[in-house]
């Protein structure tokens, strides 16, 4: 019998504290709203999404930190029962928890993680300098709603448990002989990666990670020693945001992907099995046979998140050209042009959607090569006697010579005569000068949703796939525009008028008006009641 490892013990352990927590039955009345408006609120929901790209396993952590950051807004700080009341309320019509589930104390539970984060916001302003209030709050709001996610679905927790084992196996598999890092920001770094690797986690995720890491009892905290703590835990949120942005995550975190995301399936395996998993794990056999039915189901479901894909890129094309032709095109051609041309509203539809399914037609299910990899890899994970001899690996790139300066020059040439071609055909088909600004945003916006989801869905890829001349010939023709979609979406992500539109000017006055209608729903269900309530008999 192959003797398991020490990184897979201490990860079934925590699987087996997590089923004997979700068995108990917490006691008492439970958290219900009225559910006649729950279809309003998830329609909503799909809606907004569509006009700001977010992966899909982090939609309701940004649910909650959207709705916290608007309630805050709204309401103030004052009353954090009323702000965690609000936000479980929501949740609940979204349909991101189970309604009728939760036990009246979650209420107060949330209270308190929301006002451990307040409480560090404002000694944080007061002790550091008000300047930085607002960044500094976000910031902590957006790690705050990781905290919550996992107070509402404690297995949320699993992948950083899993981090931690993949870690360690990691470091006695690896060698990082890079100099220039001390070992606390190497270990930061890999931290950081290989939980990346594991959740496609966003950076309040990875915050929240680190942050755990390093403050041991963060959960435990109460907020008298928050406050008497600050300096210390501003100390860690100082190195927490360093690390996420070293300009060698990115570098680490692609080296790493590459040997830890077939773990994925191993955690996917574990939660589909959780009552027999130690078994499973005991026969390499059934292992391999069961790691090789999860391969299959999720290579399945790829061509599925691919649909998803492009429905959203199509809804987030005709949502946007439509507001942007109403703003700024239709205006401007009437008031400037004196007439109205179709053509080019057509072609800036038309013509991203096109490219997006040029992307994304590419896609290919991986084979069975990457499986028997994938299979190999956890094994490696899972038993004991694996392979010995560390591999040494550096992320120090070549130096930057002469040739890397002529490529670079090559390229910025190459990306003027691209978009200088591309503006004079356009021109010559009827766009003008707005018309054509606004199809280079919408393509290059478009073409990064669609390398997104292509990105997404080679994320099981452990064997390096060859590219075709094709594909390789329109990769490097799109470049140019994927750089221009990167430099948008980071550039602008806090400018993006469409998010601002429905936060505020739909989002607050519908939740507002949600909210009244279901007090009066209250109010007529506590009146039925009583109206046909069987009397005493006297």
């Amino acid at each position: 019998m192959n003797s398991l490892s020490s990184e897979i013990l201490p990860f079934l352990s925590y699987y087996d504290d997590l089923l004997r927590r979700l068995s108990l039955k917490e006691l008492g009345p439970k958290f219900r709203v009225g559910e006649a408006l729950s279809s309003v609120a998830s329609f909503y929901e799909r809606l907004r999404y569509a006009v700001d790209y977010k992966k899909e396993h982090l939609l309701r952590r940004n649910a909650i930190e959207r709705i916290l950051k608007r309630n805050l807004w709204e309401k103030g700080e004052s009353d954090v029962n009323l702000l965690a009341k609000a936000l479980l309320k929501e949740l609940t019509w979204a349909k991101y928890i189970k309604n009728n589930f939760y036990p009246l104390a979650k209420i107060n539970e949330l209270s308190y993680i929301i006002s451990k984060y307040l409480v560090l916001s404002r000694s944080f302003a007061i002790e550091f300098g008000s300047k930085r209030e607002i960044k500094w709050k976000d910031w902590l709001i957006g790690v705050a709603s990781c905290e919550i996610e996992e107070s509402l679905d404690p297995q949320v927790s699993s992948v950083d448990v899993l981090s931690m084992a993949v870690e360690s196996w990691f470091n006695k598999k690896f060698n990082w002989v890079d100099s220039g890092l001390m070992a606390d920001e190497k270990e930061d770094e890999l931290a950081i990666a290989i939980h990346r690797s594991l959740i496609r986690g966003d950076e309040s995720q990875n915050a929240y990670y680190l942050l755990r890491r390093l403050y041991k009892n963060w959960n435990g905290l109460s907020l008298e020693e928050v406050e008497k703590n600050k300096e210390e835990i501003y100390k860690i949120c100082l190195r927490i945001r360093k690390s996420l942005a070293n300009p060698i995550q990115s570098r680490l975190y692609r080296f790493v992907q590459k040997e830890v995301s077939a773990f994925q399936i191993l955690k996917s395996l574990i939660d589909e099995n959780l009552e027999n998993a130690k078994e499973i794990f005991r026969d390499p056999e059934r292992l391999t046979e069961k790691v090789s039915e999860v391969c299959d189901e999720r290579y399945n479901e790829i061509s599925s998140r691919v649909n998803r894909g492009i429905i959203r890129s199509v809804i987030y094309i005709f949502v946007t050209k439509i507001v942007f032709a109403i703003a700024i095109e239709i205006p401007y051609e009437l008031y400037f042009l004196k007439h109205l041309s179709y053509l080019p509203i057509v072609s800036s539809i038309a013509i991203p959607l096109l490219f997006v399914f040029l992307v994304t037609a590419t896609i290919r299910k991986p084979g069975e090569e990457n499986t028997k990899r994938i299979i190999d890899l956890i094994q490696d994970f899972v038993y004991q006697g694996g392979r010995k001899n560390r591999t040494d690996f550096s992320l120090v790139g070549k130096k930057k010579g002469l040739t890397y300066n002529i490529f670079t020059i090559v390229y910025l040439v190459l990306f003027v005569l691209i978009f200088s071609f591309i503006s004079y055909a356009l021109a010559k088909i009827g766009f003008d000068i707005v018309g054509i600004g606004i199809f280079f945003i919408f393509l290059s916006l478009i073409l990064l949703f669609g390398y997104r989801v292509k990105f997404s869905a080679s994320e099981l890829n452990v064997i390096p796939k060859k590219e075709s001349l094709a594909s390789n010939f329109f990769t490097n023709l799109t470049l140019p525009f994927l750089d221009l979609g990167v430099w948008l979406s980071d550039k602008f992500a806090s400018l993006n008028f469409f998010i601002l539109f429905f936060d505020f000017l739909i989002e607050a006055p519908l939740k507002n008006i949600m909210g009244i209608l279901d007090e009066w729903g209250n109010y007529l269900r506590e009146r039925r009641e009583e109206a046909v309530e069987i009397p005493v008999e006297r």
